[in-house]
């Protein structure tokens, strides 16, 4: 969704313009100087932060609140450093100002403007997604680490009590909605995640994707952590430009939005961009049989986690719109039984890469 900047978008837009860092040369400063902040749109789709876009001038990034603005530094390094280190195939919203701060606590930066548009989604050409997930694996994150997100951070980590109130949410939902429910036309086929059998299956692979991240079962690389969507800039035509393929009717071309990027498995950039292209794309996009195994378990997690968000929702005392459980069940919960089915059939851990 796009609106008009309020006059309080504009104040922070030119406060922060009026900062252009060192590098950023004359003629960038210049082009920030003069900028009519008032011709741009202000996307509003990201949870933590709005996106005020002036195209050909840069993209001003501001928070939402004060929560979101005191990581924001540490973000903003973070693609600073991923520009002068990894030379990755992609432009990246490199900042051109520096982080300025508002009276009620929020925070911005201007970065670049990257052209372009999310691609098409459930289509795509593997062999792009999958030399993106190469290059992504091949960055030495060693000066990243200081900027990168621990595992787990878009929600945080999975306690036992977090685990608990996911184990008793076919029985919560039972209650409210009926029981007929959760065990909808896919329990047939997925009858590991059926109500009665959904709590232990949900924990099992919990456990082994902690096992993973503590104990890792591949090198660990740089996950970016939300790859797919708005979050990846593409062009039509064409076959210059990164990983291109005669094939490829569109070329990537840059990647926004590195807040969740980690050191991680690998297998989660081939999890996140089979969300967006195809999940049945995804022996194809990941890099060999063992890390689209892997991907397939991730892909349990987003399940779990989007369970876990829709559940939070629905509480009473929650403002956001309450979750259409229908239509969410019917979409997750075969993802979680692949996931389930797919580590069972292999086994677990490190047993499963030898």
């Amino acid at each position: 969704m796009a609106s008009p900047p309020s006059d309080a978008d504009l104040a922070l837009a030119r406060a922060a313009a009026a900062r252009p860092l060192a590098g950023t040369g004359p003629d960038a400063a210049r082009r920030l100087a003069a900028a009519d902040w008032s011709a741009g749109v202000v996307e509003e789709g990201g949870a933590s932060h709005r996106v005020l876009v002036l195209p050909g001038t840069g993209a001003v990034r501001m928070t939402r609140d004060a929560r979101a603005a005191a990581r924001l530094p540490a973000n903003v390094a973070l693609v600073a450093a991923l520009a002068d280190t990894a030379r990755l195939p992609v432009d990246l919203p490199v900042p051109l100002t520096e982080v300025v701060t508002a009276a009620d606590g929020t925070a911005a930066v201007v970065q670049g403007y990257l052209p372009g548009r999310p691609h098409p989604p459930h289509t795509g050409d593997p062999a792009v997604l999958r030399a993106l997930c190469a290059a992504l694996a091949a960055v030495d994150t060693a000066p990243l680490l200081p900027h990168l997100a621990p595992p787990f951070a878009y929600r945080g980590p999975w306690p036992a009590a977090r685990v608990e109130r996911l184990r008793r949410l076919p029985d919560r939902l039972r209650r409210a909605h009926g029981a007929a429910l959760w065990d909808g036309p896919w329990a047939a086929e997925h009858p590991a995640v059926s109500a009665a059998r959904f709590p232990d299956a949900a924990e099992e692979l919990l456990d082994t994707l902690r096992s993973w991240t503590e104990d890792p079962v591949v090198p660990p690389a740089l996950v970016h952590g939300d790859l797919a969507g708005h979050n990846m800039r593409w062009m039509r035509g064409g076959t210059a430009g990164p990983a291109a393929s005669p094939r490829a009717p569109w070329r990537l071309t840059g990647i926004l939005d590195w807040d969740l990027a980690s050191r991680w498995d690998p297998a989660l950039n081939a999890a996140h961009l089979s969300l967006w292209h195809g999940e049945d794309r995804l022996g194809e996009i990941a890099r060999d049989p063992f890390e689209a195994h892997r991907a397939r378990a991730w892909l349990g997690w987003t399940a779990l986690e989007a369970l876990d968000d829709a559940a939070g929702r629905e509480d009473p005392s929650s403002s956001l719109r309450p979750p259409d459980w229908p239509r969410l069940l019917r979409r997750v919960l075969p993802r979680l039984g692949r996931a389930v089915a797919a580590l069972r059939g292999a086994g677990q851990g490190r047993s499963v890469a030898r």
